[in-house]
């Protein structure tokens, strides 16, 4: 048990670590106060508006997660499953030495209702799998334009009927592989990978508006193919903070862009997941009672 306390806190210690160095190392490469400056110029409309395909990427995220604790038949109501999921956000942004998101709610709900961990952990886990299935798809997707203005292809068939294959072969062999281990979630695959499709697009869509904030639209798709990037690399961080604005920089640099807009945009997307999570600590203070359903 001792290992395993030893173990967490090493990983948690590098993540934070790791985010602590990009951030720095982006903040010494670019005018931190021109970013602050364009940030203090933003639309807040545009910014109201990305606040909230945010937010919806995250309840439609809290209902398929609760598709997966269902398919186990652990009942939990959708409005007890959504107070649980913004506390875990809660814990995952604002608290990197404690307990993970994850790890709390499987923690409540073996305690409340006395549900297997191992159970509560695969479905966690899947839940994962499910978005990074998704993140996959759309990646092959955004790479499809990015990859024709680099000319890397002469003829647009090969390269779209490549992309066509790719995009049919990710979700392909990620139901293989649900199916192999995880085979009690196999029958609700697919509904939860539309699920997981529609919070990439959400999640996506806010972005945009980011992107539209500093009327740099022209860069549209490559500032998204960026940002599911920065959404997969973030696993080596605490909480992508760091990452986020690393993927950014680097991707400015690469393609030539305003560093500065792009480490903004990277910035906003942090600051709005944190008002976001944020709302979890009102129902960690209240202590909300957590209800099932008879269906």
């Amino acid at each position: 048990m001792k290992a395993k306390s030893i173990k967490k806190t090493a990983i948690t210690a590098l993540k934070i670590g790791v985010s602590v160095l990009l951030f720095y190392f982006v903040v010494t490469k670019i005018d931190f106060l021109e970013v602050l400056k364009n940030i203090k110029e933003s639309n807040m409309g545009l910014l109201v508006l990305s606040g909230v395909f945010l937010l919806l990427s995250q309840v439609v995220s809290s209902y398929r997660l609760n598709v997966f604790f269902h398919t186990l038949g652990y009942k939990l109501s959708h409005k007890s499953n959504h107070i649980l999921y913004l506390v875990g956000m809660f814990y995952n942004f604002f608290i990197p030495g404690g307990i993970g998101g994850d790890a709390y709610k499987i923690y409540l709900l073996n305690k409340e209702f006395g549900w297997k961990v191992k159970k509560l952990s695969a479905a966690a886990f899947v839940d994962r799998f499910s978005g990074l299935t998704a993140i996959g798809m759309l990646l092959v997707l955004l790479m499809i334009p990015f990859v024709q203005n680099l000319g890397w292809f002469e003829s647009y068939l090969v390269l779209y009927g490549l992309g066509v294959v790719l995009i049919s072969f990710v979700p392909l062999i990620a139901f293989v592989f649900i199916q192999k281990l995880f085979g009690s979630f196999k029958t609700v695959f697919f509904k939860t990978l539309g699920y997981s499709l529609v919070i990439q697009l959400l999640q996506l869509a806010s972005v945009a508006c980011l992107v539209a904030n500093f009327q740099v639209l022209q860069d549209l798709f490559s500032y998204l193919l960026v940002f599911l990037i920065s959404v997969v690399l973030s696993i080596v961080s605490f909480a992508g903070i760091g990452v986020r604005e690393f993927v950014f920089y680097q991707a400015a640099d690469f393609l030539q862009y305003d560093k500065d807009i792009s480490v903004a945009i990277g910035l906003l997307f942090t600051f709005l997941t944190a008002l976001i999570s944020i709302i979890g600590v009102w129902f960690l203070i209240k202590k909300a009672t957590l209800r099932l359903v008879d269906h």
